[in-house]
């Protein structure tokens, strides 16, 4: 069945010592910050990866052949749909073409720093793990004004659980969709399930819920910064009632919805309402002084 995408420039990356890791990168409406996604990507000192880049609809698809034009590494396979066909069908799409024996993620309004998929690969090597994330920086969005000063970009480092595992997220996302890479070889392919309601906004969540639950996953989180997560007022997520709502129905969702489910789902959301308060209590920064080893 046709899915309304078409694929174009796909090459074979070469072969190589590591593993082929796939980065999925759906795009909507984010062409203000594409460019410094798609950098932080092609930056990598990580060799052997291929990026699957989605462009779903909105002015970034219209202007498709200027974007395939000015980003022309083998390693980039674009794929471009004339209307938007929503988050979680692109992300899919993507996961089905990998190739990859690992897949990580990368929004396309947020970027990776230079060392993220080698931190992350050593750190799979040394301990067996099969799932990592890892800590990031937000970044505020650059000021309407024109002063130099207003417009100049500040961070703010995460305060995030010192474990990653199923425990942990029933409590807290704690693991960000750009900082997540996790073994397909080994755990298989995962997919995301279509929202039925737009209030669902939370897919990620449910998206992770889902995959550690697999008593197979071995689970690590990098507390070292190795991305940076842009804040934006517009954004689906900063309607913090909707996130809370979208959070307790997936828990609900996911553990049933049994009287002492609810129960616990109001004990999770209270957590989840502290980690989302604590997760931002840094102080914001010069990113020129901005310390990414930490």
């Amino acid at each position: 069945m046709s899915t309304g995408f078409k694929r174009v420039l796909h090459r074979t990356p070469p072969l190589g010592m590591e593993p082929l890791i796939s980065i999925v990168m759906p795009v909507f409406h984010t062409e203000a910050y594409l460019r410094e996604s798609l950098q932080g990507v092609l930056q990598q000192d990580y060799p052997r990866w291929e990026l699957l880049v989605i462009l779903d609809g909105g002015p970034e698809a219209a202007n498709s052949s200027l974007w395939q034009s000015t980003y022309t590494d083998p390693r980039i396979r674009w794929f471009v749909s004339r209307r938007n066909r929503g988050l979680t069908r692109s992300r899919n799409l993507a996961i089905r073409c990998a190739k990859g024996s690992w897949i990580a993620f990368c929004d396309s309004d947020d970027a990776w720093r230079p060392n993220k998929l080698t931190v992350q690969w050593n750190e799979a090597q040394r301990g067996g793990y099969n799932v990592l994330g890892s800590g990031f920086a937000f970044v505020r969005q650059h000021s309407l004004l024109v002063s130099a000063e207003s417009d100049a970009e500040r961070l703010k480092r995460a305060i995030l659980p010192s474990i990653l595992d199923y425990p942990t997220l029933l409590v807290t996302n704690a693991l960000p969709m750009s900082s997540a890479i996790y073994n397909v070889e080994f755990l298989g392919k995962y997919y995301f399930r279509t929202a039925a309601s737009a209030e669902l906004i939370h897919e990620d969540y449910a998206y992770w819920l889902n995959l550690f639950r697999n008593p197979a996953v071995r689970s690590k989180l990098v507390h070292q910064p190795l991305l940076c997560i842009r804040i934006r007022p517009q954004s689906r997520s900063s309607n913090k009632v909707k996130a809370m709502r979208a959070h307790s129905a997936i828990l609900l969702e996911h553990m049933g919805p049994s009287l002492w489910n609810r129960f616990r789902v109001w004990g999770y959301l209270s957590l989840y309402v502290y980690w989302a308060i604590r997760k931002r209590s840094g102080a914001w920064q010069a990113s020129q002084d901005f310390d990414w080893n930490r």
